[in-house]
């Protein structure tokens, strides 16, 4: 296992176990594709597909790239999107030039295009695929941001973290970040909501894991009264 990346396993999960990089110690580097071959099936297929030539084709168009998928912490579902963020000093004559090439390309404003097509990879697994096409650097992101947060979230929380963020995804079809904001008690727009995480001390987080025997609440439903997660220790808060 690569040393700098994180592996959700338990002694008691036989299973092949989802792994990513390390958002703990440095920021993750959602630049590379190494660990996926290392994952779960679902992983190690997004992995195939990508480095059978599609990943160093855009390599070559783009000024950078990264994989923000939920794949790539082991949180997809059946259908999941291969989400890639693609840095480019003219978006509109990226999406052009994608275009004819199959993809089908939508002008989303401010200099952003979306690129969409589903392509089958050695394995003959077909996988969405969709670029975000910016100038903006990656790391400012909201996908990088959002994708480095919950990252750390399930490296520090672990296993059990883990399986109950899937349960939320699986079974009440929640997204990842709303399911993580369910888990903690973050109230409001989860993609805002998971924000104000940035820079928070990890190790003061508080989550308590409720019984495997729990159903998952719809996505639908309203939220209960949101607690503070960074709930203070101290005997007198």
């Amino acid at each position: 296992m690569l040393s700098d990346c994180r592996l959700l396993r338990t002694d008691i999960t036989a299973a092949p176990a989802a792994v990513f990089p390390s958002a703990q110690a440095t920021p993750a580097n959602w630049r590379r594709l190494d660990y996926l071959a290392q994952g779960n099936p679902r992983q190690r297929s997004a992995h195939a597909l990508l480095s059978a030539g599609c990943w160093d084709a855009l390599g070559r168009l783009c000024q950078d790239l990264a994989l923000v998928s939920t794949v790539a912490i082991g949180l997809d579902r059946p259908g999941s999107d291969l989400d890639i963020l693609c840095q480019h000093p003219d978006p509109a004559r990226l999406a052009a030039l994608l275009r004819e090439q199959g993809w089908t390309a939508s002008d989303k404003g401010h200099q952003v295009w979306l690129l969409e097509q589903t392509l089958t990879g050695p394995d003959q697994a077909r996988w969405p695929v969709e670029l975000y096409v910016t100038q903006a650097p990656l790391e400012t992101l909201n996908g990088w941001r959002h994708l480095s947060l919950m990252a750390a979230l399930l490296g520090h929380f672990g296993h059990d973290f883990h399986q109950a963020v899937l349960r939320l995804r699986l079974g009440a079809g929640f997204k990842g970040e709303a399911a993580i904001c369910r888990l903690l008690g973050l109230c409001g727009d989860p993609y805002v909501a998971l924000l104000t995480l940035e820079g928070r001390d990890l190790a003061a987080l508080h989550w308590q894991a409720r019984s495997l025997s729990d159903s998952p609440t719809p996505a639908g439903t309203p939220a209960p009264l949101c607690p503070d997660p960074f709930k203070s220790t101290h005997p007198t808060s």
